[in-house]
């Protein structure tokens, strides 16, 4: 029973000893823009607020020239939206806004690499929900179909 006991002590100060295995988050290896983040603000249950999103361009994606976004129900968005890239420059686009759809047209292809800001300024809150789903879909260049690329939820405490 000592050498039982003896044996269960010194495996477990060997097993103490051992290093940890860390690990990092592989990004995901997509040759699609994909949704980075998302915010409102203000974050609370505000009348009139500013729903903002970033979509980021891989470097092996090709250019993008379109870009549609799906309004959810109890939301309204009107025509003040503002695009930046990731160093603050604007963006020039031919924005629509009908109904439920945003359709931005770019002026310019924005280029892979580029990370896109986009924030629908003075959105009108009529419903009620704990968040708000954005379908996102994407034309690229050389494509004659729009993409999904996700969803940004913003969610409202």
């Amino acid at each position: 029973m000592k050498k039982l006991i003896h044996a269960v002590a010194l495996t477990l100060t060997i097993a103490s000893f051992s290093s940890a295995a860390y690990g990092t988050p592989m990004k995901k290896n997509s040759r699609f823009p994909d949704i980075v983040g998302a915010v409102q603000f203000p974050q609370n249950k505000a009348k009139i607020v500013r729903n903002s999103f970033k979509l980021e361009i891989p470097q092996d994606s090709r250019a993008l020239s379109q870009m549609t976004i799906a309004v959810p129900k109890g939301l309204t968005v009107r025509n003040d939206i503002d695009l930046s890239d990731q160093s603050g420059k604007k963006i020039a686009a031919n924005i629509t806004v009908n109904n439920r759809t945003i359709t931005i047209a770019f002026s310019q292809q924005v280029v892979p690499g580029t990370e896109l800001n986009i924030d629908l300024n003075r959105v009108l809150i009529s419903g009620t929900s704990n968040a708000w789903l954005y379908p996102v879909s994407v034309r690229l260049v050389g494509l004659n179909a729009d993409i999904p690329v996700g969803v940004f939820r913003l969610r409202i405490y």
